[in-house]
């Protein structure tokens, strides 16, 4: 299934030029980048924070761009005075704002495919959950799935392009770090199901406190409500907030560890020195337990599987394949990724980083068995707004007690102004905060030693990876 002519022209637009010189045959999808752009391709240039893509625009000509959309900024701007350019060799339609067109053009894209369509919002761990959902589902359907994180006003309708005749079944992830943007996202996608993770302190600038997140991140489930339709909210009973944004929902799945009439159930978690476990998953609707051992890190990566797994089993994904695709999946790169440098054991979860993100790496840095030292390499959590003094603080309270519960030798280091506040409340004698993220590479790589484990932890715009590179580079 393709794009076609018509589909372009019932976006919202002003002006449009030279479109007799374009034929559906001739359009082979959409990019937003001039230097991955392929022949055939509609380029949407978008005005970003630190680049403008109309400054692209003869770069995506020139690789074979089939039209141009491009904005009225840039048309009242530049565009006549342009006139005798490139840009006139090529249809150009021009818009209120690309971003917004963008949108427009994914949703009636989207509205071509009468397939399942499954929604992943959520504070923490979007994209592992969705990875998996997507690895079990692969166990029986042609999946598409959102590549990495691209789960924003841009990265979603870029998913939805890639959808062709093939797919059976969708599942996309959907993020947010002000209000209203799950809303627009739903609007685009129509998600025929939905995930909410859970509910935790993210983008604390913006949403102000919990509520405000389970407001945003609620919308999801209100979407559906709203849609009365027999589409299904699957629910984390483990969360109290996720449980009360559900109860609008016609149809619900239920799932989590504790036994609260849920229709999928863990139980008997054990886990093992390198901090995986392994439960019991019972059903409702299967009279067999199945017995699941998972190979990523992490009592949360439990959630994750009992997610996917409740999700398999409602689209009938047979239990034996469940097992197979759970126990075999292995977490995308920055999240809870095992590195090994050496003999030294690294905990690489740069991508992002908030409060309850940072417990429960913590939790799982507990759970891990070593002869050796655990360093815990902190940067900035961002984006928490006037409460990010108490949020850094109740980290480094939280770090006191486990150091102080530890039977090895615990070493914090932080990295960042904002960090500065977990070293300051974090009461152990091992201590450092740098300014200087050279330095603090410097001083890891000077302190760890055979058998340690480091655990790397930071908002993504610290870029805590570095440090990650710098010892497996030295080690």
């Amino acid at each position: 299934m393709k794009l076609n002519l018509t589909d372009i022209l019932n976006i919202n637009f002003s002006e449009a030029y030279n479109i007799e010189g374009l034929s559906s045959s001739s359009l082979n999808g959409v990019s937003t980048d001039s230097r991955t752009i392929k022949k055939g391709e509609i380029f949407f240039a978008i005005r970003g924070e630190k680049v403008n893509g109309h400054d692209y625009i003869a770069a995506a000509i020139n690789a074979g761009a089939a039209a141009l959309v491009v904005d009225s900024k840039f048309y009242e701007k530049k565009f006549w005075e342009n006139s005798g350019s490139i840009v006139f060799s090529k249809p150009v339609i021009v818009v209120e704002n690309t971003v917004k067109a963008l949108g427009e053009l994914a949703n009636i894209y989207r509205k071509k495919f009468n397939i399942p369509v499954i929604a992943v919002a959520g504070s923490n761990g979007k994209t592992t959950a969705k990875d998996m959902i997507a690895r079990v589902l692969s166990e029986k359907y042609n999946v598409l799935s959102t590549q990495g994180n691209l789960n924003n006003h841009i990265g979603v309708p870029l998913t939805l392009f890639r959808l062709n005749h093939k797919h059976d079944i969708a599942v996309v992830e959907i993020g947010t770090n002000h209000f209203g943007e799950i809303k627009y996202l739903c609007e685009i996608l129509e998600p025929t199901h939905g995930l909410i993770t859970n509910i935790h302190n993210e983008h604390l600038e913006f949403f102000g406190d919990i509520n405000g997140v389970a407001k945003e991140e609620g919308y999801l489930f209100k979407y559906r409500a709203e849609k009365k339709s027999k589409s299904v909210g699957f629910v984390n009973t483990d969360d109290k907030r996720v449980v009360s944004l559900s109860k609008n929902l016609k149809n619900r799945v239920l799932y989590g560890t504790k036994e609260n009439k849920a229709d999928i159930t863990g139980i008997n978690l054990s886990v093992n020195s390198d901090g995986k476990f392994a439960f019991e998953l019972i059903s409702n609707s299967h009279k067999n337990s199945l017995k699941l051992k998972l190979a990523v890190a992490g009592k949360h990566n439990v959630s994750n599987a009992l997610a996917a797994s409740a999700i398999g089993l409602y689209f009938n994904v047979p239990v034996t394949k469940i097992k197979k695709a759970i126990e075999t999946f292995k977490p995308v790169n920055k999240r809870m990724e095992i590195v090994k440098a050496g003999k030294v054991t690294i905990i690489n979860d740069t991508y992002n980083a908030n409060a309850d993100s940072v417990l429960s790496a913590l939790k799982t840095l507990e759970l891990i068995q070593t002869q050796g030292n655990k360093i815990i390499v902190l940067g900035d959590m961002l984006e928490l707004g006037n409460q990010s003094k108490q949020q850094h603080t109740l980290v480094g309270e939280a770090i006191t007690k486990f150091a102080s519960s530890s039977d090895v030798t615990v070493h914090l280091l932080t990295y960042g102004k904002q960090s500065r506040q977990i070293y300051k409340s974090a009461n152990l004698k091992n201590k450092s905060h740098y300014s200087d993220k050279k330095a603090l590479c410097e001083n890891v790589a000077k302190i760890v030693a055979e058998n340690d484990i480091v655990l790397v932890k930071g908002s993504r715009g610290m870029r805590m990876e570095d440090i990650v590179t710098y010892l497996t580079e030295k080690l």
